[in-house]
């Protein structure tokens, strides 16, 4: 027994994409680690000319920092780094010293 109908190869091309260019989409964008669902709403609000009042495109995002503040947190590693490296080297002395007076 055949079935009703059969589909086609043109038929079967649509069906893939439609499920395969969205799984794409959103797979690129998270990889990018982006929100893709809440840029294709500022895409569309952008050409309809509505507003979203969660997010506009001129907020500063809260994993971006301003120039001074990577600036200072710079010069407290550096500080932190040379605190280091003096107690490192007093340690070192310190053993070559406890070494002399072991042997």
């Amino acid at each position: 027994m055949t079935p009703k109908y059969k589909t086609t190869g043109c038929f079967r091309f649509f069906v893939f994409f439609l499920i395969f260019v969205p799984a794409v989409y959103f797979g690129a964008t998270f990889f990018r680690g982006e929100n893709g669902w809440q840029m294709i709403k500022d895409f569309y609000h952008k050409i309809v000319g509505k507003s979203d009042s969660t997010s506009s495109g001129n907020e500063i995002k809260s994993d971006t920092y301003k120039v001074d503040d990577c600036q200072t947190a710079l010069k407290k590693m550096q500080n932190e780094n040379d605190e280091l490296k003096r107690q490192l080297r007093e340690k070192e002395d310190e053993i070559s010293v406890l070494k002399k007076t072991g042997k």
